[in-house]
């Protein structure tokens, strides 16, 4: 069982208690931020260029060690999931922007000589 789960209202008074219960609320709040993300890569026109690919892709990297972290190490099931929550998040941002990128990169190789193919909309 997870150590957050077992905490007691005395427990969240220590150190202890107000690190689990900070991951808590911090992870929770990390899940509401991830929609506005993932709502501006899948709206973006110009292959989501203003995205750092890399920087997504290593918190992909960095989640998946969390999940087998906590799955393997601390055998604590709501790290886990946590982990898992987040590590899908970030994997559905790079997917769009991924997919974006490849859209973008056919409209602008199809495009006929002085085709403003910047202004073409994803269909």
């Amino acid at each position: 069982m997870s150590p957050l789960m077992t905490l007691t209202p005395a427990d969240a008074l220590s150190w202890q208690g107000a690190i689990a219960w900070s991951f808590l609320l911090t992870n929770g709040g990390r899940l509401i931020t991830y929609l506005p993300q993932i709502l501006a890569v899948w709206r973006c026109q110009d292959g989501a260029r203003a995205l750092s690919l890399i920087t997504w892709a290593s918190w992909v990297v960095s989640h998946v060690t969390a999940l087998f972290y906590g799955a393997v190490v601390l055998h604590d099931g709501f790290f886990v999931i946590v982990s898992l929550i987040n590590l899908v998040c970030s994997s559905i941002v790079v997917a769009i922007a991924a997919h974006r990128r490849g859209l973008w990169g056919r409209r602008r190789a199809e495009a006929p000589a002085g085709e403003n193919w910047w202004a073409r909309r994803s269909a």
